[in-house]
């Protein structure tokens, strides 16, 4: 009978001890750590949001959205969020929305909504026009200003949005992030059309800049001044570029200023065929003696 009696507790247990949870393998996402936290305990009336975080947009202040309340064409409209991110919407009032994405905004109002005045209402809200988080873009751009992220913004997202680039001879662009004190980012400008790096997504206070590389002509010439740097240019082009040398100038005695060396080039024998033209670099400056006698 004992035996019995033991069986029978143990049987007992079993059945009334909860099943452990499922582990997550190592090495695996965890689905649940996708999804963003409900908002105060609301009701969940849109599906759950599974994307990551970085991929949702989330709503600041300055923004327009335009909510939608299906069947109620007096609470359908733009709303802009307050500084203090916040909407003022009619019926309910004040309702906190900083930091939330669209389908969060959606199920609070709904949530809200239902307390009272609507009876399982439907609700979408979408952004119709960006304005809390500004980038600054500068430089050889066709529009340089200010402008705001619309969402996972790369930097050729940027760049098109200011209308491109306004000029040839650009090799890099920099991003500062953090002030004057934050940190510079420096990319290829080539790598990023090629997308061979995975792409930059920017941050709310970015600063772009694009720089125009340039040579300077210099000395001896019939217009100094400088040119655009682009792949190929030389010694011999970027003179004839400035106008050509003045009949004074000494084409033996030529100089390429590279940071702290100095190269001298005899152009002369460039012309002449005898030696090989010199390529320059963005940043050179080529100067061109005058001749003593």
């Amino acid at each position: 009978m004992n035996t019995l009696v033991h069986i029978a507790l143990i049987a007992a247990l079993l059945c009334c001890t909860p099943r452990a949870a499922r582990a997550v393998p190592s090495g695996a996402v965890d689905p649940s750590t996708l999804l963003e936290p409900a908002a105060d305990a609301e009701p969940a009336s849109t599906p759950p949001e599974v994307l990551p975080d970085g991929a949702l947009y989330r709503i600041g202040a300055g923004d327009d959205l335009t909510v939608q309340v299906y069947g109620e064409e007096s609470l359908t409209g733009t709303y802009t969020v307050s500084t203090a991110g916040v909407l003022d919407f009619p019926l309910i009032g004040i309702v906190p929305v900083d930091g939330m994405t669209t389908a969060s905004v959606g199920a609070r109002l709904r949530a809200r909504l239902m307390e009272g005045f609507l009876n399982n209402p439907h609700v979408t809200v979408s952004v119709s026009a960006y304005g809390s988080q500004p980038v600054q873009v500068l430089g050889a751009v066709s529009s340089p200003g200010l402008y705001f992220l619309q969402g996972p913004t790369t930097v050729l997202d940027m760049l098109s949005l200011a209308g491109g680039l306004n000029t040839e001879g650009v090799n890099e662009v920099r991003i500062t992030r953090g002030g004057d004190d934050g940190e510079t980012f420096i990319m290829h400008y080539e790598q990023l059309l090629a997308q061979t790096n995975d792409p930059f997504i920017l941050l709310a206070g970015d600063v772009v800049f694009v720089p125009q590389s340039l040579v300077s002509v210099m000395g001896s010439v019939s217009k100094p001044g400088e040119l655009t740097f682009r792949e190929g240019l030389t010694v011999s082009r970027s003179i004839a570029a400035v106008g050509g040398a003045l009949p004074t100038a000494n084409l033996r005695k030529v100089y390429i200023l590279r940071g702290d060396q100095r190269i001298r080039v005899n152009v002369k024998r460039i012309l002449d065929g005898t030696n090989p033209d010199v390529p320059l670099l963005a940043g050179d400056q080529v100067f061109i003696n005058v001749s003593v006698f």
